[in-house]
C-alpha cells in the first residue's frame, strides 16, 4: 500500500500541564488514515519526501525547532557560564518559570494557529512507535461558547462557567474531558473532549477553578478584588449574565463627536471624529473593538461596548459629505482648507449646521485656552509725516476693540494666535496675512505708531490707503517739458525716462535708472537736473536737505546761511560720483547738452577741499575713490541731487564707499546702472538702500525674505512681491524696447578648434587642476580661493594661446588663428572692429602681429592715461586709416561712443555676461548709421565652453528681478562642472 507523505504536528507532555511540539512525517494511506511515522520533520530533509517547503510551514518548523528542550534553556540562559536544563527553569523554586512557560506558550500557540491554517494534522501524546490516527485531534468545527453567569448579593458573588453548545444546551466545564495546552495569548488553546478548540476570549487559567466544581463563591473584601481583576477584565472580550449589579451592552455608536486638536507632531490642528457608546468614546480607525465601562465600588455598574463599524460608517458619512476628508495615516481628518489652524476655524463656522446633523461640536482650545469664535475688522488710516508714513487703526472682534499697532507683530511673524483680554485666543484669518502681511512686514512699530518709510508708498496702494503727494507729483510729471536749456532733442522713450525722474523729484525719492547701455541715461539724467535748477528756491521747501546727523562742522558756522553770491547764484548743488574713466565724458555731455550749468571736476591732487567753494557749483564731478577720500568734506555740504553712475560699484555691502556714501545727504539720490543686479540680490539691496534707505529694510531681514526664497527656491510669489517694492523705483528699458531708435545687431558665437600641442598642454593643466582643487575643497579659505583664480586663469590661458602661459610656447593656437583670419577679412573689406579681452597680453599678441605689418591702430588698457585715451577715441572714430582697436574689456567696457565700428569681437568671455553686453554696446548705440556685428570667439572643449554655458544658466536671476542679466558665482558644483 502506498503512503503519502505530510507533516504531523504533536504536543506531548513534557511535564505536568507543559506541552511541547514536535514535528512528525508522516504517510498517509489510500483510504485517508495517518499510517506510519516515516521521520522527525526537518526543514531541510523534506524535498526527500517531495514535500514543499512553502514560508508557512517554514515558520512552524522553525517554531518547534526553537521549543526543542536545549533551545529554549539557551534562550533563557542569560550569560550563565553553565547552561541551564528545561527542567530546571520549569521547576517550582525556578524564578523563570512563569516567564518559561509564557514563552512556550507564545510560540506554541503561534504552531497551532498556523496548523488551522493550513489544514496540518495535529496530534496529542502521539507514540511514534505506533500508528498516528488514533491520536489525531481535530480543531472543533463549531467551537463551544463560554457562558459566564455573575450573582451579587448581600451574601457575596457567586461565579458560574458552563458550555454552550450550538444547540444551546449548556453544561458544567467539569463534565468535559478537558487538556489545557496554552494560556498565552489569550485566548488560550483546549483540547476539548478530543478537539482543538478555544473558548471565547478565556484561556485556562480562567477554566481550572471550574475542572473540579461548578461554581465559585467569594465573601467580603474578596468581591471587590474580584471585581477589578477578574470581572471587568473577562467582560470586556466576553459576554456575561449579570444579576444584583447594573450591566449593560452597547452595540450601536450613539453620537459621533467632532474635536479640533494641534498634531503632537506636525504644529497644525486638524479634526479628530470619534464615535460614542454608553459615555465611552472611539476615535476613527482605533484598533480596539470591545471596551467596558465601570466603576470600583458599590453598587458596582458595568457597561460592555461591542464596536459596529457599519453603524460608525454610517454615522459618519454627513461629516464627509460636508468636504471633510482622512488622513492616510492615523485617526485625523483634514478639512477643505488645508492650513495649519483651518481646522478649528472650520469647526467654528460650521458648528450651527454640524449640531444639526446631530454630531456634538466640542468647542476647540489650545492649552487651555478656548479659541474665540468672534469674527473680526480691521480699520486702518494713514497720516504722512516728514519722511514716514504713520498708520493708526482699530481692530474689532466681537466685544474687544484693539488698536491695530497691537497686532502687526503677529502680522509680521505670521502668528495666528493673538490672545484677546478675556483670554481666550483669537486666530488671524489667513486673508489677513495675505492682504497685510506683504506691507506691514516692512513697517516699523515705535510705541503706538506703526511706520512706513515714503519709498514704501506702493505697498500700502493695495490696502487702499494712497496719498495726494502721490498724484501730484504725477500731474507735475506729465506736465514736464525738457527746459529750453537742454541742447537736445529728447527721443520718446528718453522723455518718458525725465518725466519718471521728475516725478521721483516731487515725491522726494529715489530712483534707479536702469536702461540698456547706449539709450541716453545720462543725457536723461541731465534733463532731470536742469528741471531741479530752475526750481531752486520755488522749491525750497521740498527740496531742503537734512542736516548732517552733528550739524555743519564748525569752520562753516559763519556760513550758515547762504552767502550773498550763492543767493544770487542760487546753486543746484548736484554730486555725481562715477569712474573716473567716465569723468571726461560726463563733463562733456554737461558742456554740451546743458551748458548752464555750472560744473566742478572734483578729482586730482590738486582739487580743492574746501566745502565753501565746492557749494556753489550746479554739478560736482567726482569719482568713487575720491568721494571716499573726501567724505568728511563732502559731508559738510547739503546737495540737492545725489548721483551715482555704474552704480554697481556701490554693490558690496560691506564696502568702505558703500558706507561713505550713505553718510552724505540729499533729498534726490538717482542710481545709474545698465546692471543693477550683477551676481546676486544683495546687489539690488546695495542699490535700493542707497536711493531710498529702508525700503527693503536691513540686509538681513533682506536676505530672509527674498534671497534665500528667490535664489534658493525660486519663490515666484517673493519675486512678484520684491517687484512691487523697486518697481516703482526702477525704470529699465531695454534696447529691444526701443528697437526702432536703435541699429540692428548680430550677435554670433564662434568656435574654436585647439591645436595638437595646444589641447595637449589643457588637458595636462586641467588633469592637475582636478585633483589640486576638487580634492581638497576649502570655499573659505583664502589661500585656496586664491588658487582657485590662478588655476581658472591658467586654463582660460591656454584655451586662448599656451603662450601667454608659456613664453617658450612656439606652436600654433586655433582661436588665435581663427580670429587673425576673420581679422584679415574684415580689414580688407574695410571696416573697423573693436578688439576686446579680459586679458592685456592676450591683446598684445595680435597688437605685435599688426605691428608686424605696418597696420594701424589703436589702444587702451587701464595704463592709458584719460587724455590718451580720449586721443586714441578720436583717432580711431575720425580717421579711416585705424580700423582695429583694441581695448581691455575692464578700461573699455564703459563710457565709450565708438559708433564708427561695424565688428565687436570678444576674443574671451568672461564670468559676468553683462560685460560683454556693455562691451558690445560701445559701437551698437544711437547715432549709429548700419548694423552692428559682434562675434564672440570660444575655444571648443574647453572652460570657456563652460563659462558660457554657465552664462546662461545664471543670468535668469536678474530677469526675474527688473528684467536684465545678471552675473556670475560659483559653487562646488559648478567648479568641478568647469574642470571637467
Amino acid at each position: 500500500m502506498s503512503l503519502t507523505p505530510e507533516i504531523l504536528f504533536d504536543f506531548f507532555e513534557y511535564r505536568t500541564g507543559i506541552y511541547l511540539p514536535k514535528a512528525y512525517v508522516v504517510g498517509r494511506n489510500e483510504v485517508g488514515r495517518l499510517a506510519h511515522v516515516h521521520h522527525t520533520a526537518n526543514a531541510r530533509e523534506l524535498g526527500v519526501y517531495d514535500i514543499t517547503l512553502t514560508p508557512p510551514l517554514e515558520r512552524a518548523l522553525a517554531l518547534v525547532e526553537g521549543l526543542r528542550h536545549q533551545n529554549v534553556a539557551e534562550a533563557h540562559r542569560k550569560g550563565a557560564k553553565i547552561m541551564p536544563t528545561l527542567a530546571g527553569l520549569l521547576s517550582d523554586k525556578s524564578k523563570e518559570r512563569s516567564n518559561v512557560i509564557r514563552y512556550i506558550h507564545h510560540r506554541s500557540a503561534e504552531v497551532l494557529s498556523l496548523c488551522q491554517q493550513h489544514g496540518w494534522a495535529v496530534s496529542v501524546g502521539l507514540d511514534p512507535r505506533k500508528e498516528p490516527e488514533p491520536f489525531v485531534t481535530p480543531f472543533a468545527p463549531v467551537p463551544y461558547q463560554p457562558r459566564l453567569t455573575f450573582h451579587l448579593s448581600d451574601a457575596g458573588l457567586d461565579f458560574r462557567l458552563e458550555l454552550e453548545a450550538h444547540d444551546g444546551q449548556r453544561s458544567p466545564v467539569r463534565h468535559h474531558d478537558i487538556k489545557i495546552l496554552t494560556n498565552h495569548p489569550t485566548p488560550g488553546w483546549l483540547v476539548l473532549d478530543k478537539q482543538l478548540t478555544q473558548l471565547g476570549q478565556l484561556n485556562g487559567s480562567h477554566l481550572k477553578p471550574f475542572l473540579s466544581k461548578d461554581l465559585v463563591h467569594l465573601e467580603g473584601a474578596e468581591v471587590g478584588k474580584f471585581w477589578r481583576d477578574y470581572i471587568v477584565r473577562v467582560a470586556e472580550h466576553n459576554p456575561i449574565v449579570a444579576h444584583g449589579f447594573q450591566y449593560a451592552v452597547f452595540a450601536e455608536p450613539e453620537v459621533l463627536r467632532l474635536a479640533a486638536r494641534p498634531h503632537p507632531f506636525e504644529g497644525r490642528f486638524y479634526l479628530y471624529p470619534e464615535f460614542g457608546y454608553g459615555g465611552k468614546f472611539f476615535a476613527v480607525g482605533a484598533a480596539e473593538a470591545t471596551a467596558v465601562v465601570h466603576n470600583l465600588k458599590p453598587p458596582y455598574r458595568l457597561a460592555r461596548i461591542v464596536r459596529n463599524p457599519a453603524a460608525e460608517e454610517a454615522l459618519l458619512q454627513p461629516l464627509l459629505a460636508l468636504g471633510v476628508s482622512a488622513l492616510p495615516v492615523g485617526n485625523a481628518f483634514r478639512t477643505p482648507e488645508d492650513d495649519a489652524f483651518a481646522a478649528p476655524r472650520w469647526l467654528l463656522e460650521n458648528e450651527v449646521e454640524l449640531r444639526a446633523l446631530g454630531i456634538e461640536v466640542v468647542p476647540p482650545e489650545e492649552n487651555g485656552q478656548r479659541i474665540s469664535a468672534y469674527q473680526g475688522t480691521i480699520s486702518l488710516e494713514m497720516e504722512a509725516e516728514n519722511d514716514w508714513l504713520d498708520l493708526h487703526g482699530t481692530v474689532v472682534i466681537g466685544p474687544h476693540e484693539i488698536p491695530f499697532h497691537k497686532f502687526v507683530r503677529y502680522i509680521q511673524r505670521e502668528e495666528r494666535r493673538f490672545p484677546l483680554p478675556d483670554g481666550d485666543l483669537f486666530l488671524i484669518p489667513d486673508e489677513w496675512f495675505a492682504r497685510y502681511r506683504p506691507s506691514l512686514q516692512f513697517a516699523r512699530v515705535e510705541g503706538k505708531k506703526v511706520r512706513l518709510a515714503r519709498s514704501q508708498a506702493p505697498l500700502l496702494a493695495p490696502l487702499g490707503l494712497g496719498g495726494a503727494d502721490t498724484e501730484q507729483a504725477q500731474r507735475l510729471a506729465e506736465a514736464f517739458a525738457p527746459s529750453a536749456r537742454l541742447h537736445a532733442t529728447l527721443r520718446p522713450y528718453q522723455l518718458e525716462g525725465a518725466r519718471w525722474l521728475v516725478r521721483h523729484y516731487h515725491e522726494q525719492l529715489g530712483a534707479c535708472l536702469a536702461d540698456d547701455m547706449g539709450l541716453g541715461k545720462t543725457l536723461q539724467t541731465i534733463a532731470a537736473l536742469l528741471y531741479a535748477k530752475e526750481r531752486v528756491g520755488a522749491d525750497a521747501g521740498a527740496t531742503e536737505a537734512p542736516k548732517s546727523k552733528g550739524g555743519p562742522a564748525s569752520q562753516l558756522d559763519l556760513f550758515a546761511a547762504p552767502a550773498a553770491d550763492e543767493q544770487f547764484l542760487q546753486p543746484l548743488r548736484a554730486l555725481v560720483v562715477l569712474p573716473a574713466s567716465l569723468v571726461f565724458n560726463w563733463r562733456n555731455e554737461l558742456a554740451r547738452f546743458a551748458p548752464s550749468l555750472t560744473v566742478e571736476t572734483h578729482t586730482g591732487q590738486h582739487r580743492t577741499r574746501d566745502a565753501r567753494v565746492l557749494r556753489r557749483f550746479d554739478v560736482l564731478l567726482t569719482t568713487y575713490q575720491t568721494a571716499l577720500r573726501d567724505v568728511s568734506v563732502l559731508r559738510e555740504i547739503d546737495f540737492t541731487y545725489i548721483i551715482l553712475d555704474e552704480s554697481q560699484q556701490i554693490k558690496n555691502r560691506q564696502s568702505k564707499v558703500f558706507k561713505a556714501l550713505n553718510e552724505l545727504h540729499a533729498p534726490h539720490r538717482i542710481s545709474l546702472s545698465g546692471t543693477p543686479i550683477e551676481n546676486s540680490l544683495s546687489d539690488l539691496w546695495s542699490q535700493m538702500q542707497f536711493i531710498n534707505p529702508g525700503l527693503l529694510r536691513h540686509y538681513a531681514f533682506f536676505k530672509q525674505e527674498f534671497i534665500t526664497p528667490i535664489e534658493v527656491h525660486n519663490d515666484e510669489a517673493r519675486k512678484s512681491q520684491l517687484r512691487q517694492l523697486v518697481g516703482p523705483h526702477l525704470l529699465r528699458r531695454t534696447k529691444e524696447e526701443v528697437a526702432p531708435d536703435l541699429p540692428e545687431l548680430d550677435v554670433q558665437l564662434y568656435y574654436c578648434e585647439m591645436s595638437g600641442a595646444q589641447r595637449k598642454a589643457y588637458e595636462s593643466e586641467k588633469s592637475a587642476a582636478r585633483n589640486a582643487l576638487l580634492g581638497n575643497f576649502a570655499p573659505n579659505d583664502g589661500q585656496y580661493q586664491l588658487r582657485v583664480v590662478q588655476t581658472l586663469t591658467r586654463l582660460r590661458q591656454l584655451a586662448n594661446h599656451p603662450v601667454l602661459l608659456e613664453e617658450d610656447y612656439d606652436k600654433s593656437s586655433g582661436k588665435f588663428d581663427e580670429v587673425l583670419g576673420q581679422w584679415n577679412t574684415v580689414r580688407r573689406a574695410g571696416h573697423k572692429v573693436l578688439i576686446f579681452s579680459s586679458m592685456v597680453r592676450h591683446l598684445e599678441l595680435f597688437r605685435e602681429e599688426l605691428r608686424a605689418n605696418n597696420e594701424p591702430f589703436a589702444w587702451i588698457t587701464g595704463q592709458v592715461d584719460a587724455k590718451t585715451r580720449a586721443r586714441e577715441v578720436r583717432r580711431f572714430q575720425e580717421d579711416p586709416t585705424v580700423q582695429t582697436f583694441f581695448i581691455s574689456i575692464k578700461a573699455g567696457g564703459t563710457g565709450l561712443n565708438l559708433t564708427a565700428a561695424d565688428y565687436v569681437f570678444i576674443l574671451d568671455p568672461w564670468w559676468n555676461p553683462s560685460i560683454e553686453d556693455q562691451a558690445i554696446a560701445r559701437a551698437h548705440r544711437i547715432g549709429r548709421q548700419g548694423n552692428v556685428f559682434a562675434r564672440k570667439f570660444l575655444t571648443k572643449d574647453s572652460i570657456e565652453e563652460k563659462i558660457n554655458r554657465l552664462q546662461q544658466r545664471k543670468k535668469q536671476l536678474a530677469d526675474d528681478i527688473i528684467g536684465t542679466e545678471g552675473g556670475l558665482d560659483f559653487d562646488r558644483g559648478e567648479l568641478e562642472f568647469l574642470l571637467t
